[in-house]
């Protein structure tokens, strides 16, 4: 997803993951968090089931993708998602 096998990322996902995670000693541990809030709430919003893994897994990667994506994120705390950890 984020192209991190590659010397460099060719996505603005995976360049702004690498930045988040230079610039912050936490955001690694903070992005996981996130991701799965991220899922939680995908889970619960879709009323899955064990049957439908696989679906909220694909969501939920596509949702942080898409996040991270965003050029305006200068920090991990500009996620929109971050609002998850504390609601």
């Amino acid at each position: 997803m984020l192209d991190l096998c590659s010397e460099k990322p060719r996505c603005l996902a995976g360049a702004n993951f690498i930045k988040l995670v230079g610039e912050d000693e936490e955001a690694f541990d903070i992005l996981f968090c996130i991701a799965f809030e991220m899922m939680d709430a995908q889970w619960l919003s879709m009323h899955a089931s064990y049957m439908n893994f696989n679906e909220v897994l694909q969501e939920t990667r596509m949702q942080l993708e898409r996040e991270l994506s965003l050029e305006e994120i200068q920090r991990v705390h500009d996620l929109p998602a971050y609002n998850l950890l504390y609601h």
